[in-house]
Protein backbone atom coordinates (compact mmCIF):
# COMPACT_ATOMS: atom_id res chain seq x y z
CA UNK A 1 0.00 0.00 0.00
CA UNK A 2 1.25 3.20 -0.92
CA UNK A 3 2.41 5.77 1.77
CA UNK A 4 0.12 8.90 2.64
CA UNK A 5 1.66 11.92 0.63
CA UNK A 6 2.99 14.01 3.87
CA UNK A 7 2.01 17.96 4.00
CA UNK A 8 3.94 20.55 3.00
CA UNK A 9 4.84 22.45 6.06
CA UNK A 10 7.40 25.55 6.67
CA UNK A 11 9.78 26.02 9.79
CA UNK A 12 8.29 30.16 9.68
CA UNK A 13 9.60 32.46 7.35
CA UNK A 14 12.47 34.51 6.20
CA UNK A 15 12.38 38.22 6.44
CA UNK A 16 14.18 41.02 5.17
CA UNK A 17 14.28 44.18 6.63
CA UNK A 18 14.56 47.21 4.32
CA UNK A 19 18.05 49.09 4.46
CA UNK A 20 18.78 52.44 5.13
CA UNK A 21 20.78 52.95 2.22
CA UNK A 22 19.40 51.34 -0.75
CA UNK A 23 22.44 51.07 -2.70
CA UNK A 24 23.60 48.86 0.61
CA UNK A 25 20.29 47.51 0.23
CA UNK A 26 20.85 46.09 -3.06
CA UNK A 27 24.06 44.12 -2.46
CA UNK A 28 24.57 41.06 -3.54
CA UNK A 29 23.23 37.48 -1.61
CA UNK A 30 26.40 36.58 -0.90
CA UNK A 31 28.36 39.35 1.61
CA UNK A 32 28.64 43.02 1.81
CA UNK A 33 31.41 45.29 0.69
CA UNK A 34 34.02 45.64 3.48
CA UNK A 35 33.52 49.15 4.44
CA UNK A 36 29.24 49.23 4.00
CA UNK A 37 27.90 51.15 6.88
CA UNK A 38 24.90 49.01 8.72
CA UNK A 39 21.52 49.81 8.86
CA UNK A 40 21.20 49.03 11.78
CA UNK A 41 22.87 47.86 15.25
CA UNK A 42 21.87 44.08 16.06
CA UNK A 43 19.14 45.45 18.46
CA UNK A 44 17.91 47.73 16.57
CA UNK A 45 17.40 45.04 13.84
CA UNK A 46 15.98 42.67 16.49
CA UNK A 47 13.56 45.63 17.56
CA UNK A 48 12.67 46.57 13.85
CA UNK A 49 11.62 42.72 12.93
CA UNK A 50 9.91 42.88 16.71
CA UNK A 51 7.72 45.73 15.43
CA UNK A 52 6.69 44.63 11.96
CA UNK A 53 5.74 41.40 13.35
CA UNK A 54 3.19 43.25 16.06
CA UNK A 55 1.90 45.76 13.20
CA UNK A 56 1.13 42.82 11.04
CA UNK A 57 -0.22 40.12 13.84
CA UNK A 58 2.79 37.74 13.06
CA UNK A 59 3.70 35.95 16.26
CA UNK A 60 7.33 34.22 16.30
CA UNK A 61 9.17 33.04 19.66
CA UNK A 62 12.73 32.51 18.04
CA UNK A 63 14.50 34.71 15.55
CA UNK A 64 18.32 33.81 13.60
CA UNK A 65 20.02 36.00 11.11
CA UNK A 66 20.65 34.04 7.64
CA UNK A 67 23.09 34.42 4.80
CA UNK A 68 21.29 36.88 3.50
CA UNK A 69 21.04 39.76 5.67
CA UNK A 70 17.73 38.41 6.37
CA UNK A 71 16.31 36.55 9.89
CA UNK A 72 14.33 33.53 9.88
CA UNK A 73 11.47 33.85 12.44
CA UNK A 74 9.26 31.07 13.61
CA UNK A 75 7.72 29.67 16.92
CA UNK A 76 9.35 26.47 17.52
CA UNK A 77 7.61 24.43 15.46
CA UNK A 78 6.77 23.61 12.01
CA UNK A 79 3.06 24.72 10.92
CA UNK A 80 1.40 24.00 7.81
CA UNK A 81 2.68 25.60 4.48
CA UNK A 82 -0.91 27.57 4.23
CA UNK A 83 -0.58 29.12 7.37
CA UNK A 84 2.82 30.44 6.81
CA UNK A 85 1.81 31.63 3.57
CA UNK A 86 -0.64 33.60 5.16
CA UNK A 87 2.09 35.16 7.70
CA UNK A 88 4.25 35.39 5.09
CA UNK A 89 1.52 37.56 3.06
CA UNK A 90 0.45 40.48 6.52
CA UNK A 91 4.53 40.53 6.51
CA UNK A 92 4.88 42.12 3.05
CA UNK A 93 2.98 44.36 3.91
CA UNK A 94 4.64 46.34 6.41
CA UNK A 95 6.21 49.30 5.33
CA UNK A 96 9.72 48.13 6.91
CA UNK A 97 9.82 44.72 5.22
CA UNK A 98 11.64 44.59 2.02
CA UNK A 99 10.87 40.66 1.24
CA UNK A 100 9.36 38.00 3.24
CA UNK A 101 9.93 33.91 1.65
CA UNK A 102 8.63 31.02 3.82
CA UNK A 103 11.58 28.56 4.70
CA UNK A 104 9.48 25.43 3.68
CA UNK A 105 10.63 21.74 5.40
CA UNK A 106 12.01 20.05 2.04
CA UNK A 107 11.85 16.03 1.78
CA UNK A 108 14.51 13.77 0.74
CA UNK A 109 14.21 11.96 -2.26
CA UNK A 110 14.61 8.47 -1.57
CA UNK A 111 12.53 5.02 -1.35
CA UNK A 112 13.00 1.94 0.81
CA UNK A 113 12.35 -1.32 -0.28
CA UNK A 114 12.30 -3.75 2.60
CA UNK A 115 12.69 -6.73 1.03
CA UNK A 116 15.67 -9.22 2.30
CA UNK A 117 15.69 -11.37 -0.53
CA UNK A 118 17.18 -8.09 -2.41
CA UNK A 119 20.78 -8.21 -3.06
CA UNK A 120 23.69 -6.74 -5.73
CA UNK A 121 24.45 -3.85 -7.16
CA UNK A 122 23.41 -3.75 -10.15
CA UNK A 123 24.31 0.26 -10.82
CA UNK A 124 28.04 -0.35 -10.42
CA UNK A 125 28.10 -3.06 -13.23
CA UNK A 126 28.68 -2.54 -16.87
CA UNK A 127 26.63 -1.40 -19.59
CA UNK A 128 25.20 -4.65 -21.90
CA UNK A 129 21.72 -5.48 -23.07
CA UNK A 130 20.48 -6.11 -19.38
CA UNK A 131 21.86 -2.95 -17.78
CA UNK A 132 21.45 -0.49 -20.53
CA UNK A 133 19.98 2.06 -17.76
CA UNK A 134 23.57 2.09 -16.11
CA UNK A 135 26.29 4.81 -16.35
CA UNK A 136 28.82 1.78 -17.05
CA UNK A 137 31.58 3.56 -14.63
CA UNK A 138 33.83 0.30 -15.22
CA UNK A 139 34.49 1.32 -18.46
CA UNK A 140 35.00 4.99 -17.36
CA UNK A 141 37.50 3.53 -15.13
CA UNK A 142 39.24 1.80 -17.37
CA UNK A 143 39.73 5.34 -19.36
CA UNK A 144 41.22 7.08 -16.61
CA UNK A 145 43.79 3.95 -15.65
CA UNK A 146 47.09 5.90 -16.03
CA UNK A 147 46.24 9.08 -16.04
CA UNK A 148 47.40 11.70 -13.25
CA UNK A 149 44.05 13.02 -11.84
CA UNK A 150 43.47 16.14 -10.03
CA UNK A 151 41.70 16.19 -6.21
CA UNK A 152 38.51 16.85 -6.52
CA UNK A 153 35.63 16.85 -3.71
CA UNK A 154 32.67 16.60 -3.81
CA UNK A 155 29.51 17.94 -1.09
CA UNK A 156 27.25 16.12 -0.18
CA UNK A 157 24.36 18.43 0.98
CA UNK A 158 21.90 15.21 3.32
CA UNK A 159 21.32 13.92 6.52
CA UNK A 160 24.99 13.99 7.33
CA UNK A 161 27.54 11.20 7.59
CA UNK A 162 28.39 8.34 9.68
CA UNK A 163 32.13 6.82 10.23
CA UNK A 164 31.48 3.61 8.39
CA UNK A 165 34.34 1.49 7.77
CA UNK A 166 33.40 1.30 3.73
CA UNK A 167 33.81 5.31 3.71
CA UNK A 168 37.24 4.89 5.95
CA UNK A 169 39.57 7.70 4.64
CA UNK A 170 37.22 9.17 1.79
CA UNK A 171 35.26 11.75 3.58
CA UNK A 172 36.69 15.18 4.77
CA UNK A 173 35.60 16.78 8.22
CA UNK A 174 32.72 18.99 6.87
CA UNK A 175 30.26 20.91 8.91
CA UNK A 176 26.56 20.89 10.60
CA UNK A 177 23.85 23.50 9.08
CA UNK A 178 21.20 22.58 11.14
CA UNK A 179 19.71 25.57 12.97
CA UNK A 180 17.50 24.07 14.98
CA UNK A 181 18.18 22.65 18.10
CA UNK A 182 14.69 20.93 18.60
CA UNK A 183 15.22 19.02 15.41
CA UNK A 184 18.99 18.65 14.73
CA UNK A 185 19.06 15.70 17.68
CA UNK A 186 22.41 17.01 18.69
CA UNK A 187 21.42 19.31 21.28
CA UNK A 188 22.71 22.31 19.54
CA UNK A 189 22.50 23.71 16.28
CA UNK A 190 24.93 25.44 13.60
CA UNK A 191 28.26 23.46 14.44
CA UNK A 192 31.41 21.70 12.55
CA UNK A 193 30.40 17.77 13.23
CA UNK A 194 28.50 16.71 10.48
CA UNK A 195 27.38 13.48 12.09
CA UNK A 196 24.25 12.12 11.26
CA UNK A 197 22.38 12.09 14.06
CA UNK A 198 18.75 10.51 12.81
CA UNK A 199 16.17 12.08 11.78
CA UNK A 200 13.63 10.13 14.30
CA UNK A 201 12.00 12.06 17.15
CA UNK A 202 10.81 10.50 20.28
CA UNK A 203 7.59 12.93 20.30
CA UNK A 204 6.80 14.11 17.05
CA UNK A 205 5.39 17.61 15.95
CA UNK A 206 2.05 18.01 14.69
CA UNK A 207 2.72 18.06 10.62
CA UNK A 208 6.24 16.05 10.73
CA UNK A 209 5.41 12.42 9.63
CA UNK A 210 7.23 10.08 12.07
CA UNK A 211 9.48 7.81 10.86
CA UNK A 212 12.49 5.59 11.96
CA UNK A 213 15.93 7.17 11.09
CA UNK A 214 17.10 6.71 7.46
CA UNK A 215 21.15 7.41 8.11
CA UNK A 216 20.39 9.29 4.09
CA UNK A 217 23.16 10.80 3.68
CA UNK A 218 25.57 7.82 4.35
CA UNK A 219 24.21 6.04 1.27
CA UNK A 220 24.66 9.08 -0.69
CA UNK A 221 27.75 9.50 0.23
CA UNK A 222 28.91 5.75 -0.63
CA UNK A 223 27.33 5.67 -3.98
CA UNK A 224 30.18 8.39 -4.49
CA UNK A 225 33.38 6.82 -2.00
CA UNK A 226 32.96 3.48 -1.29
CA UNK A 227 36.45 1.54 -0.59
CA UNK A 228 36.97 -1.09 -2.90
CA UNK A 229 38.92 -4.25 -2.34
CA UNK A 230 37.95 -4.77 1.49
CA UNK A 231 35.18 -7.53 0.62
CA UNK A 232 32.11 -4.63 2.22
CA UNK A 233 30.56 -4.47 -1.10
CA UNK A 234 30.96 -2.62 -4.96
CA UNK A 235 33.39 1.00 -5.05
CA UNK A 236 32.17 4.00 -5.15
CA UNK A 237 31.68 6.04 -8.26
CA UNK A 238 34.90 7.91 -7.26
CA UNK A 239 36.63 4.56 -6.71
CA UNK A 240 39.95 5.94 -9.21
CA UNK A 241 40.52 8.90 -7.09
CA UNK A 242 42.56 8.14 -3.83
CA UNK A 243 41.88 9.90 0.06
CA UNK A 244 39.14 11.82 1.18
CA UNK A 245 36.53 13.12 -1.77
CA UNK A 246 33.27 13.66 -0.11
CA UNK A 247 32.52 16.65 2.12
CA UNK A 248 29.71 15.81 4.40
CA UNK A 249 27.32 18.99 4.56
CA UNK A 250 24.51 18.04 7.26
CA UNK A 251 21.97 20.43 6.24
CA UNK A 252 18.63 17.94 7.28
CA UNK A 253 17.54 16.73 10.61
CA UNK A 254 14.34 15.36 11.82
CA UNK A 255 10.95 16.49 9.25
CA UNK A 256 13.81 17.60 6.71
CA UNK A 257 15.72 20.46 6.08
CA UNK A 258 14.91 24.25 6.12
CA UNK A 259 15.32 26.31 3.08
CA UNK A 260 17.88 29.21 4.82
CA UNK A 261 20.05 26.04 6.35
CA UNK A 262 20.35 24.14 2.58
CA UNK A 263 21.45 27.98 0.98
CA UNK A 264 23.89 28.52 3.60
CA UNK A 265 25.46 25.04 3.48
CA UNK A 266 25.49 25.47 -0.40
CA UNK A 267 27.25 28.46 -0.12
CA UNK A 268 29.81 27.08 2.65
CA UNK A 269 30.82 23.99 0.54
CA UNK A 270 31.80 26.18 -2.61
CA UNK A 271 34.30 28.04 -0.07
CA UNK A 272 32.46 31.14 -0.56
CA UNK A 273 32.27 33.65 2.79
CA UNK A 274 28.80 35.05 3.19
CA UNK A 275 26.76 36.82 6.28
CA UNK A 276 27.66 35.39 9.30
CA UNK A 277 29.93 32.15 7.97
CA UNK A 278 31.32 30.17 9.67
CA UNK A 279 35.06 29.69 9.10
CA UNK A 280 36.08 29.38 5.43
CA UNK A 281 36.22 25.79 4.22
CA UNK A 282 39.64 24.88 3.71
CA UNK A 283 38.26 22.14 1.00
CA UNK A 284 35.43 23.92 -1.55
CA UNK A 285 33.70 21.69 -3.45
CA UNK A 286 33.92 21.28 -6.93
CA UNK A 287 30.44 19.50 -7.35
CA UNK A 288 27.37 20.10 -4.71
CA UNK A 289 25.19 17.33 -4.54
CA UNK A 290 21.31 17.86 -3.28
CA UNK A 291 19.22 15.01 -2.83
CA UNK A 292 16.83 17.01 -1.32
CA UNK A 293 13.74 18.69 -3.29
CA UNK A 294 10.64 20.95 -2.63
CA UNK A 295 7.41 21.64 -4.80
CA UNK A 296 7.57 24.91 -6.97
CA UNK A 297 9.09 25.44 -10.03
CA UNK A 298 12.61 27.68 -10.07
CA UNK A 299 11.07 29.94 -12.84
CA UNK A 300 8.34 30.96 -10.10
CA UNK A 301 7.90 34.64 -9.26
CA UNK A 302 6.47 35.85 -6.20
CA UNK A 303 5.82 38.68 -4.63
CA UNK A 304 7.78 41.79 -4.77
CA UNK A 305 9.98 38.84 -7.09
CA UNK A 306 11.24 37.80 -3.16
CA UNK A 307 10.07 34.00 -3.19
CA UNK A 308 12.34 30.32 -2.50
CA UNK A 309 12.95 30.56 -6.60
CA UNK A 310 14.42 33.53 -6.19
CA UNK A 311 16.82 32.78 -3.19
CA UNK A 312 17.86 29.36 -5.22
CA UNK A 313 18.58 30.84 -8.39
CA UNK A 314 20.77 33.67 -6.42
CA UNK A 315 22.76 31.45 -4.59
CA UNK A 316 23.10 28.80 -7.92
CA UNK A 317 24.47 31.51 -9.29
CA UNK A 318 26.63 32.98 -7.19
CA UNK A 319 28.56 28.94 -7.02
CA UNK A 320 28.54 28.58 -10.67
CA UNK A 321 30.48 32.31 -11.08
CA UNK A 322 33.40 29.94 -8.47
CA UNK A 323 33.41 27.09 -10.90
CA UNK A 324 31.09 24.94 -8.50
CA UNK A 325 28.24 22.37 -10.13
CA UNK A 326 24.82 21.61 -8.65
CA UNK A 327 23.83 18.51 -9.47
CA UNK A 328 20.05 17.44 -7.53
CA UNK A 329 17.67 14.55 -7.69
CA UNK A 330 14.16 15.03 -9.86
CA UNK A 331 12.32 13.64 -6.93
CA UNK A 332 10.20 10.90 -6.70
CA UNK A 333 6.73 11.84 -7.44
CA UNK A 334 3.25 11.25 -5.66
CA UNK A 335 3.83 9.58 -2.58
CA UNK A 336 0.28 8.39 -2.07
CA UNK A 337 0.16 6.85 -5.78
CA UNK A 338 3.94 5.85 -6.05
CA UNK A 339 4.05 7.55 -9.19
CA UNK A 340 6.18 10.10 -10.74
CA UNK A 341 4.93 13.76 -12.05
CA UNK A 342 5.60 16.21 -14.70
CA UNK A 343 8.61 18.26 -13.81
CA UNK A 344 11.60 18.08 -11.71
CA UNK A 345 11.38 19.35 -7.70
CA UNK A 346 13.38 22.57 -7.12
CA UNK A 347 16.29 22.95 -7.15
CA UNK A 348 16.89 20.45 -9.83
CA UNK A 349 14.65 22.36 -12.28
CA UNK A 350 16.48 25.73 -11.75
CA UNK A 351 19.18 26.69 -14.34
CA UNK A 352 22.55 25.52 -14.75
CA UNK A 353 22.01 22.93 -12.36
CA UNK A 354 21.89 19.65 -13.43
CA UNK A 355 18.59 17.12 -12.84
CA UNK A 356 19.11 13.50 -12.54
CA UNK A 357 15.89 11.01 -12.51
CA UNK A 358 15.68 7.58 -11.98
CA UNK A 359 15.81 4.72 -14.25
CA UNK A 360 15.46 0.50 -14.04
CA UNK A 361 19.01 -0.83 -14.83
CA UNK A 362 17.25 -1.74 -18.46
CA UNK A 363 16.86 2.04 -19.09
CA UNK A 364 13.28 2.98 -18.74
CA UNK A 365 11.60 5.46 -16.31
CA UNK A 366 11.27 3.93 -12.47
CA UNK A 367 8.03 3.90 -11.11
CA UNK A 368 8.51 6.67 -8.58
CA UNK A 369 10.54 8.85 -10.71
CA UNK A 370 9.70 12.43 -11.80
CA UNK A 371 10.12 13.66 -15.29
CA UNK A 372 12.50 16.11 -16.55
CA UNK A 373 10.33 19.12 -18.50
CA UNK A 374 13.03 19.87 -20.85
CA UNK A 375 10.43 23.03 -22.03
CA UNK A 376 13.32 25.83 -22.90
CA UNK A 377 13.02 27.52 -20.16
CA UNK A 378 15.69 26.19 -18.14
CA UNK A 379 17.38 23.06 -18.13
CA UNK A 380 19.37 20.55 -18.25
CA UNK A 381 18.82 16.79 -17.17
CA UNK A 382 19.96 13.50 -17.88
CA UNK A 383 18.38 9.76 -16.48
CA UNK A 384 20.69 6.51 -14.60
CA UNK A 385 19.44 3.29 -12.83
CA UNK A 386 18.84 4.32 -9.69
CA UNK A 387 18.27 1.10 -7.45
CA UNK A 388 15.55 -0.65 -9.30
CA UNK A 389 16.09 -3.78 -11.22
CA UNK A 390 13.58 -6.27 -13.07
CA UNK A 391 14.28 -8.73 -10.12
CA UNK A 392 16.46 -7.83 -7.39
CA UNK A 393 16.77 -4.24 -6.81
CA UNK A 394 19.86 -3.04 -5.84
CA UNK A 395 21.33 -2.73 -2.37
CA UNK A 396 23.23 0.58 -1.02
CA UNK A 397 25.63 1.06 2.07
CA UNK A 398 22.87 1.81 5.27
CA UNK A 399 22.84 1.69 9.02
CA UNK A 400 21.30 -0.83 10.66
CA UNK A 401 19.43 1.43 13.43
CA UNK A 402 16.04 2.17 13.59
CA UNK A 403 15.84 4.87 15.95
CA UNK A 404 19.77 5.88 16.50
CA UNK A 405 22.55 4.80 14.67
CA UNK A 406 24.67 1.87 15.55
CA UNK A 407 28.18 2.26 14.15
CA UNK A 408 30.30 0.76 17.25
CA UNK A 409 32.94 -0.07 15.81
CA UNK A 410 30.82 -3.51 14.18
CA UNK A 411 31.06 -3.79 10.73
CA UNK A 412 27.67 -5.97 11.32
CA UNK A 413 26.06 -2.58 12.12
CA UNK A 414 26.38 -1.04 8.57
CA UNK A 415 24.94 -2.90 5.72
CA UNK A 416 24.16 -3.49 2.02
CA UNK A 417 20.32 -3.01 2.23
CA UNK A 418 17.70 -2.52 -0.99
CA UNK A 419 17.35 1.38 -1.31
CA UNK A 420 16.24 3.24 -4.44
CA UNK A 421 15.08 6.57 -5.29
CA UNK A 422 15.91 9.62 -7.33
CA UNK A 423 18.46 10.31 -4.16
CA UNK A 424 21.16 7.77 -5.54
CA UNK A 425 20.46 8.82 -9.00
CA UNK A 426 22.07 12.13 -8.28
CA UNK A 427 25.39 10.99 -6.82
CA UNK A 428 25.84 8.98 -10.02
CA UNK A 429 25.73 11.98 -12.07
CA UNK A 430 27.60 14.04 -9.26
CA UNK A 431 30.26 11.26 -9.48
CA UNK A 432 30.78 11.45 -13.08
CA UNK A 433 30.79 15.16 -13.17
CA UNK A 434 34.05 14.60 -10.43
CA UNK A 435 35.58 11.81 -12.52
CA UNK A 436 35.55 14.97 -15.64
CA UNK A 437 37.13 17.44 -12.87
CA UNK A 438 39.92 15.05 -12.17
CA UNK A 439 41.16 14.78 -15.82
CA UNK A 440 40.88 18.08 -16.76
CA UNK A 441 40.28 20.10 -13.53
CA UNK A 442 39.54 23.34 -15.65
CA UNK A 443 36.24 22.67 -16.83
CA UNK A 444 33.57 25.19 -16.24
CA UNK A 445 30.40 24.62 -15.27
CA UNK A 446 28.72 24.88 -18.35
CA UNK A 447 31.40 22.60 -20.17
CA UNK A 448 30.40 20.25 -17.74
CA UNK A 449 26.55 20.40 -18.24
CA UNK A 450 27.23 19.77 -22.00
CA UNK A 451 29.83 16.97 -21.63
CA UNK A 452 27.01 15.43 -19.24
CA UNK A 453 23.87 15.68 -21.56
CA UNK A 454 25.71 15.48 -24.56
CA UNK A 455 27.98 12.43 -23.84
CA UNK A 456 25.40 9.96 -23.06
CA UNK A 457 23.41 7.27 -24.62
CA UNK A 458 19.95 7.19 -26.27
CA UNK A 459 17.26 6.03 -24.16
CA UNK A 460 16.67 2.15 -25.10
CA UNK A 461 13.05 0.92 -26.28
CA UNK A 462 11.84 -1.27 -23.81
CA UNK A 463 8.29 -2.04 -26.34
CA UNK A 464 6.20 -3.69 -23.35
CA UNK A 465 5.72 -0.73 -21.92
CA UNK A 466 4.02 2.42 -22.75
CA UNK A 467 5.88 5.78 -23.81
CA UNK A 468 6.16 8.70 -21.15
CA UNK A 469 3.61 11.46 -21.85
CA UNK A 470 5.12 14.99 -21.48
CA UNK A 471 2.90 17.18 -19.78
CA UNK A 472 0.87 14.41 -18.10
CA UNK A 473 -0.34 16.08 -15.12
CA UNK A 474 -1.48 12.63 -13.66
CA UNK A 475 1.67 10.65 -12.39
CA UNK A 476 3.13 8.05 -14.15
CA UNK A 477 4.94 4.80 -14.00
CA UNK A 478 7.26 2.94 -15.58
CA UNK A 479 7.46 4.04 -19.21
CA UNK A 480 9.71 4.51 -21.89
CA UNK A 481 11.82 7.13 -22.03
CA UNK A 482 12.42 9.97 -24.75
CA UNK A 483 14.46 13.63 -24.82
CA UNK A 484 10.88 14.99 -24.15
CA UNK A 485 10.44 13.53 -20.89
CA UNK A 486 13.58 12.44 -18.88
CA UNK A 487 16.02 14.58 -20.18
CA UNK A 488 18.75 14.38 -22.90
CA UNK A 489 19.97 10.40 -22.43
CA UNK A 490 21.35 7.93 -20.11
CA UNK A 491 24.63 9.53 -18.44
CA UNK A 492 27.53 7.32 -19.92
CA UNK A 493 30.53 7.89 -17.58
CA UNK A 494 32.58 6.59 -20.06
CA UNK A 495 32.07 9.05 -22.81
CA UNK A 496 31.49 12.01 -20.57
CA UNK A 497 34.97 11.05 -19.17
CA UNK A 498 36.74 10.37 -22.73
CA UNK A 499 35.24 13.88 -23.57
CA UNK A 500 36.78 15.15 -20.95
CA UNK A 501 40.00 13.56 -21.94
CA UNK A 502 40.14 14.87 -25.35
CA UNK A 503 39.12 18.14 -24.01
CA UNK A 504 42.50 18.55 -21.58
CA UNK A 505 44.40 17.17 -24.90
CA UNK A 506 43.37 19.09 -27.22
CA UNK A 507 42.34 22.29 -25.59
CA UNK A 508 39.35 22.55 -27.98
CA UNK A 509 35.99 24.78 -26.58
CA UNK A 510 32.29 23.44 -26.98
CA UNK A 511 31.43 22.51 -29.27
CA UNK A 512 27.84 23.56 -28.43
CA UNK A 513 26.87 26.29 -25.95
CA UNK A 514 24.15 25.25 -23.18
CA UNK A 515 21.30 27.10 -25.06
CA UNK A 516 19.21 27.11 -21.37
CA UNK A 517 22.05 29.25 -19.73
CA UNK A 518 19.68 31.93 -20.88
CA UNK A 519 16.39 32.43 -20.70
CA UNK A 520 13.57 33.74 -18.40
CA UNK A 521 15.17 32.40 -15.03
CA UNK A 522 17.61 35.19 -15.18
CA UNK A 523 19.82 36.11 -11.79
CA UNK A 524 21.75 38.89 -10.03
CA UNK A 525 24.74 38.53 -8.42
CA UNK A 526 28.28 38.84 -8.07
CA UNK A 527 31.54 36.86 -7.89
CA UNK A 528 32.68 37.55 -4.47
CA UNK A 529 36.20 38.91 -3.50
CA UNK A 530 38.16 37.94 -0.74
CA UNK A 531 39.04 41.37 0.17
CA UNK A 532 35.80 42.51 0.68
CA UNK A 533 35.21 44.11 -2.62
CA UNK A 534 32.44 43.48 -5.18
CA UNK A 535 30.08 45.00 -7.78
CA UNK A 536 26.97 46.09 -6.58
CA UNK A 537 24.32 43.92 -8.04
CA UNK A 538 21.85 45.23 -10.94
CA UNK A 539 19.36 44.22 -12.84
CA UNK A 540 16.19 44.95 -14.69
CA UNK A 541 13.79 46.45 -12.90
CA UNK A 542 10.87 45.46 -14.60
CA UNK A 543 7.91 44.15 -13.22
CA UNK A 544 8.28 40.39 -12.14
CA UNK A 545 11.96 40.05 -12.41
CA UNK A 546 14.39 40.36 -10.17
CA UNK A 547 15.07 43.39 -8.66
CA UNK A 548 18.64 42.88 -7.44
CA UNK A 549 20.38 40.63 -4.20
CA UNK A 550 19.23 39.57 -1.41
CA UNK A 551 22.25 40.97 1.15
CA UNK A 552 21.71 44.21 2.60
CA UNK A 553 21.21 45.67 5.96
CA UNK A 554 23.70 44.48 8.62
CA UNK A 555 27.33 44.52 8.32
CA UNK A 556 29.44 40.90 8.30
CA UNK A 557 30.30 41.65 12.26
CA UNK A 558 27.00 42.70 13.29
CA UNK A 559 25.89 39.44 11.98
CA UNK A 560 28.82 37.45 13.52
CA UNK A 561 26.76 38.77 16.62
CA UNK A 562 23.50 38.18 16.11
CA UNK A 563 24.95 34.79 15.43
CA UNK A 564 26.79 34.36 18.39
CA UNK A 565 23.65 36.20 20.97
CA UNK A 566 21.34 33.19 18.86
CA UNK A 567 23.68 30.77 19.71
CA UNK A 568 23.73 31.64 23.16
CA UNK A 569 27.35 32.47 24.94
CA UNK A 570 28.89 29.53 26.87
CA UNK A 571 26.99 26.74 25.56
CA UNK A 572 27.26 23.36 26.49
CA UNK A 573 27.50 20.20 25.05
CA UNK A 574 29.02 20.85 21.68
CA UNK A 575 30.28 17.99 19.45
CA UNK A 576 33.36 17.17 19.18
CA UNK A 577 35.06 18.85 15.65
CA UNK A 578 34.47 15.50 13.50
CA UNK A 579 32.45 12.74 14.24
CA UNK A 580 35.34 10.50 12.58
CA UNK A 581 37.81 11.28 15.39
CA UNK A 582 36.87 9.70 18.04
CA UNK A 583 35.84 5.93 17.12
CA UNK A 584 32.58 5.06 19.39
CA UNK A 585 30.07 7.59 20.15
Amino acid sequence: MADTAPPRMAMGLIVKLKGADPAVASQSVVRLQAMSRPAATPQEARTRLYGASQRQRVGYLLQKPTAFAAHVIHGGRPVPLAQAEADAARLRQDPDVEWVIVNEMVPPASVDLNDPGYGGQTWLQARDSGHAGVANYPAAWAALSGRTLSPVVVAVLDTGILPAPDLDGRVLGGYDFVSDPAYSGDGDGVDPDPRDEGDHLPTWPAGCVASPSRWHGLSVAAVLAANTGNASGGAGALAPLPGPVVLPVRVAGACGAQLSDILEGMLWAAGISYHGSPARNVHPARVVNLSFGGVGSCADIGSGARDVAWLYRQTIATLKSQGVLVVSSAGNGDKATGLGLWGATRPANCAGVLAVTGLNERGYKARYANLLNTDGVQFFGVAVASGDTDGSPSNFLMDSGIVTQVYDDVWGAFTLAPTAGTSLAAPAAAGVAALMLAVNPGLTVDELLWGLTQKNSPFPDNSALPACVPGQVTGQGNCNCTIATCGAGVLDAESAVNWAIDRATSGGGVTATPSSTSGSQSVCYFTPSREGGGDACSSPSSAGGDQGGGGGAASLLDLLVLAFIAAGVGRAGRKSLNGFKGGRR
